[in-house]
Parts: C-alpha cells; structure tokens; sequence
C-alpha cells in the first residue's frame, strides 16, 4: 500500500497571510496549477489511485477533484470516487479566523498567544480548537477510514490512498499514524535523507502547497531499497514552519511502551486542553513495514511559474480562460 498525505493547492489566504482554517478559502490561479501538475505527475509515475479522501473545504476537494481528473482521464472505466472527510478539515482558528499573521512579540510567546491574552475577554471572543479536539479528528479518520485498508487488502494488487488536507492537520495525523507504527519497522528512503540529512520523524517540517508525503507499506517484507532509522531521527528538535500557514507544535499522545524519545515530545502541552500522556492507542500496525520515501515532495512544481502582473494569486474563476484561448489559430478556407 502507498499512501500520500497532501496538503492542498496554494489559496487567496495563504498569498495574503490569512489565517485559513475552517474558513472556504478559494484556491488561486496558480494553487489550480498547483494541483493539475501533481494530478499529472501521478499518472506519468503510474500511480494508480484506488482511494481518495479529502477535507470538504473547497481548496482540499478540488485539489482531489485534480487527482481524480487526471486519473479517469488515462483509461481508466470509473473515476475513483471523492470520499470527502469532515475530521479532514483544518485547525479551526476561532477569532483569529481571517485575520493576519501575527509577529513574534516576546521571546517566549508567539504574537498569537500575546493577542490572545490581549482579547481573550472580548465580547464574541472564540478561542481557537484545542490540540486535543484534532488528536480526536485525527484518529478518528485513521480508525473509520485509513486502518480499515489494512484489514481489508486486496491481494490482487497495491492500493494506492490520497488524503488530500491542510498543513496544521497533517503534521498532527501524520504524529497519530506515528503512534501506531512499531519504530523497528520504520525506515527512511535514500533519497530523503540525502536532501534532509537527519530526519526527525516527530517534526517532518511543514507542507508545502500540494507538496506530498509518501509512505510506503509492505507487509513482512524485510527487502525495502531503504536505509534503517537511526538514534538521530529520533532526536527531539524544533519543527520548520510550512511556507505560507504557520505549523504550532501539537501535543504526542504515548502509550505505556512507547520509546523514551516520543515520551519527550509529550512535553509540548496544551495549556488549555492537556493531554494524558497515558492514553490508550487503538489499533497498533502490526506485521508491517513502513517505509518514507518522500517528505514533502514538490517534483511536479519543478519549472513552475507564476503568472505575471498578480494575476497567479488571484482567485481561480472555472469560467476563466487562459490567454492562449485569445490566440488560436484561425482555420484555413
């Protein structure tokens, strides 16, 4: 099974340094481009897609619909079907819904946390949700959805799974699906680490618009073309920010036979929704290998380029044509 967590094209919000979470923030001109390429970039990898999730915002759907386009559009009977996940949809940012980035203030605060202390009390205030209430989202979707395609397989031939997202929600159900993975079967590609060095598996960094995580899993297959985790890759360390949403650190919730260096990511609670550090997993991945082949892959943007004159960040209208629609050829008499 091969499964690709992707974070969704480039929007309005993002270019103009919004908070986006619950908001329906449309995609631009170029977050569509964003997302045709990787729908391409599949097919020519001949990566088949048998399962389709996606966040019910607009910008995740139709960056699916990209995906699923591309892919019925290459001989395939039947398009694969959207299955559209609310537990998908990003960090809600309460009143800080549509507002600006905030600047760094204090040393040991962000700007965010600074006007909350400013606002908190203000008529209409809504706080934003809790770590706890997306560790919930998160393995709720993995429980009703992504767990049950490992007690299903197909022995005729490799699934191929998309969960199209958000930045924030990603970082926290990649640190869920984590949780459930035995650390010896965990490997890293080549590849990866050879652009990244040292990967530490609790804080991969941030997604890039419609950039991809692909992980690969094999059962009892010992033969992966993968190098082994190291004692640094597990190191606790600062995670990087994604290019346009701030990515905050989420809580690790750790079983009782959980290693010592996840036990410290646990560390990082939430002041107004702790965690037990104690709390049950369900359904722990037995039996399989997992291999990360890719972090935060951006191989289909390569030679991409924004449109000129603002109009790449300017919000997608499906009624819009590209400017080579002015210049066609008139047919000869």
């Amino acid at each position: 099974m091969k499964v690709y967590l992707i974070r969704h094209g480039e929007t309005v919000d993002n270019v103009a340094g919004l908070y986006a979470g619950v908001r329906d923030s449309a995609l631009t001109i170029h977050g569509v481009e964003q997302a045709r390429r990787l729908g391409e970039h599949f097919v020519k990898t001949d990566v088949k897609l048998t399962h389709i999730f996606a966040s019910p915002l607009s910008r995740a759907r139709k960056t699916a619909e990209a995906l699923q386009k591309a892919q019925s559009g290459k001989s395939q009977d039947e398009a694969v079907g959207i299955v559209q996940v609310p537990d998908l949809i990003e960090q809600d940012f309460g009143f800080y819904e549509g507002k600006p980035f905030f600047m760094r203030s204090e040393a040991k605060k962000s700007g965010k946390e600074t006007h909350h202390e400013k606002h908190k009390n203000d008529p209409g205030f809504v706080d934003v949700e809790s770590k706890e209430a997306m560790c919930k989202r998160a393995d709720a979707f993995l429980d009703q959805h992504l767990m049950q395609l490992f007690e299903h397989e197909r022995a005729d031939s490799e699934l191929a799974v998309a969960v199209v997202s958000h930045g924030i929600l990603l970082s926290n159900l990649w640190r869920r699906l984590l949780l459930r993975l035995p650390r010896k079967s965990l490997s890293i590609a080549a590849e990866v680490t050879a652009a990244k060095g040292p990967v530490v598996l609790e804080h991969l960094g941030g997604w890039s618009n419609t950039g991809y995580l692909e992980l690969a899993f094999k059962k009892d297959d010992k033969d992966l073309p993968v190098v082994p985790i190291t004692a640094a890759s597990t190191s606790d360390a600062q995670e990087d920010e994604a290019p346009t949403l701030p990515t905050p650190a989420l809580p690790v919730i750790v079983p009782d036979d959980a290693p010592d260096e996840a036990s410290s990511s646990a560390a990082q609670k939430d002041v107004s929704a702790p965690v037990s550090p104690k709390a049950a997993l369900p359904r722990f991945l037995a039996g399989w290998s997992t291999a990360i082949i890719a972090v935060d892959s951006k191989a289909h943007l390569v030679g991409l380029k924004r449109q000129r004159g603002g109009i790449g960040r300017l919000a997608h209208d499906e009624g819009q044509k590209k400017i080579e629609g002015f210049f066609k050829r008139q047919k000869k008499g």
